[in-house]
């Protein structure tokens, strides 16, 4: 799995979250990140049919979850390896966790 990093404030942040939802068939995880660190899993998908969603408690905090993404400054997207080399020529810019 590889690690991508965007600002939370990036407007290419909810395209590439619809990106995920078109694409689906691989595991992905969407955490926000405090000081660089994971702090909340907003989202995931285990790789099958149903794709990406929220996580239960972001569905509960917010009536639109995709709000709770602004109390991070940045998010995490952990992705397998094909899928970031596709999101990064989808968005270019998104970096790399290292």
């Amino acid at each position: 799995m590889t690690s991508l990093t965007i600002d939370a404030g990036d407007d290419r942040l909810e395209g590439m979250y619809g990106w995920l939802e078109q694409h689906p068939g691989s595991p992905v995880e969407f955490w926000g990140l405090e000081d660089g660190r994971r702090f909340a899993l907003l989202a995931y998908g285990d790789g099958g049919d149903d794709a990406f969603g929220w996580s239960n408690w972001a569905t509960k905090a917010a009536e639109d979850p995709s709000e709770l993404v602004g109390l991070f400054d940045q998010v995490e997207i952990v992705v397998a390896e094909e899928v970031a080399t596709a999101l990064q020529a989808a968005f270019p810019g998104i970096h790399r966790a290292v």
